[in-house]
C-alpha cells in the first residue's frame, strides 16, 4: 500500500484529533484508562501535526525567497 501525502496525513490528523475530542464529550462516566490512551494518542498527533506545520511554514520561506 502507497503511503499518503503528508498533506493528507496533516488533514487526517486534525480529524482524528476532533474524534478523539468527540469521544470525551460523550463520555458519561470517564474509563481513566481509555482516556490515557487516547490523551496519548492525541498528543502523538498533535506532535506529528506540529512537524508538518513546520515544514509547510519553511517551504513558504523557501518560495518567498525565491521569489524576491
Amino acid at each position: 500500500m502507497a503511503a499518503k501525502p503528508a498533506k493528507d496525513d496533516f488533514k487526517h490528523h486534525l480529524e482524528e484529533i476532533g474524534k478523539i475530542l468527540s469521544w470525551f464529550d460523550a463520555q458519561e462516566e470517564l474509563d481513566v484508562e481509555a482516556a490515557l490512551l487516547k490523551i496519548k494518542k492525541a498528543a502523538e498527533l498533535i506532535k506529528a501535526s506540529r512537524k508538518r506545520l513546520k515544514e509547510i511554514e519553511n517551504e513558504f520561506e523557501e518560495i518567498k525567497g525565491e521569489t524576491e
